[in-house]
């Protein structure tokens, strides 16, 4: 009896372990294009990210018929217990925002934006796509 405990116990553990996503976090360093199916969503303009590696980011915005606009920022990377991403965590205004890392390759990346649900019709707000650019 004892060791069928044990045998159980271990499975779980086993099955526990290896339903944890890993991510390499020396991948999300470069810049980083949104970008989605554009027979689905198409953008008017642009959004790109660039991590440096220590916490710090760097936005590019572009509407199309507006200036680009330009941006700096921190981010907290929690890849151990949560697998999260979240932007300005140090403000407390709408800034303040943790994504869920779904993917992290080194030429793409997903984000969903923590208690939300993947649908196509939020592309761009709390789903994001990113492609590597550099």
């Amino acid at each position: 009896m004892k060791i069928l405990k044990t045998m159980i116990c271990a499975a779980l553990l086993v099955a526990g372990l290896s339903g944890c996503e890993k991510f390499d976090v020396n991948k999300l360093e470069g810049t980083w294009s949104e970008q989605y199916d554009p027979t689905v969503f198409a953008m008017d303009g642009s959004v790109t990210y660039t991590f440096d590696g220590n916490g710090h980011y760097q936005l590019h915005v572009y509407a199309l018929g507006c200036e680009s606009q330009h941006y700096t920022g921190t981010y907290a990377i929690d890849l151990i217990s949560k697998g999260t991403i979240t932007i300005n965590p140090a403000m407390s205004d709408y800034s303040n925002v943790t994504y869920k890392l779904v993917k992290l390759t080194s030429k793409e990346m997903e984000w969903q934006r923590e208690g939300t649900t993947y649908s196509v019709g939020t592309w761009g707000s709390d789903y994001r796509h990113f492609v590597k650019s550099k």
